[in-house]
């Protein structure tokens, strides 16, 4: 949580490369989390040029180092209104997004409000994890295009430490 997370808060269409690890996001912005706007944070990103019509899609990335494995990673995301995370581009987690393919324009599924805003959301999942660069990417979206606020903060924390990767 508060780490510095890479963005593009362009309302462009990034299609499904920005999930993977080789993608090279070094034109987005950096900043820490948590990120957002209309709530407190320490990052605003851009809503574009309409406030009557702000992007649906925020997108965050972070590359961290593994050198050892583990049988499982619990992850923590705040997200305002729903999000959809990846680990080296395979989707581990979903909250409050529909089913389905999630496109750049997929409104989240309701709008998240009072305390759900500040709330972080658990997943548990295997860990796809390699040996040296790793990637998380989240995408970030609005229930409608007038919402007044986005947020998001991630931790993800490794369990039973299987020693080095090969």
């Amino acid at each position: 949580m508060g780490s510095v997370w890479k963005y593009l808060d362009n309302g462009s269409d990034q299609g499904t490369a920005w999930r993977q690890r080789t993608f090279n996001d070094t034109t987005w912005r950096s900043g820490a989390a948590p990120l957002g706007y209309g709530d407190p944070v320490a990052t605003k990103v851009s809503y574009g040029p309409k406030a009557s019509s702000k992007y649906v899609t925020t997108y965050f990335r972070r590359a961290f180092q593994v050198t050892h494995g583990y049988t499982g990673l619990t992850l923590r995301v705040r997200r305002d209104d729903g999000v959809v995370v990846y680990v080296n581009g395979i989707q581990v987690a979903r909250s409050n997004m529909p089913t389905g393919t999630i496109r750049y324009n997929t409104l989240a599924a309701t709008t998240v409000d009072g305390s759900g805003e500040t709330a972080y959301v658990t997943v548990r999942f295997a860990a796809p994890l390699v040996k040296g660069t790793n990637v998380i990417a989240a995408e970030v979206h609005q229930a409608a295009r007038s919402s007044t606020d986005i947020v998001f903060d991630l931790e993800l924390v490794g369990t039973g430490n299987t020693g080095p990767l090969a």
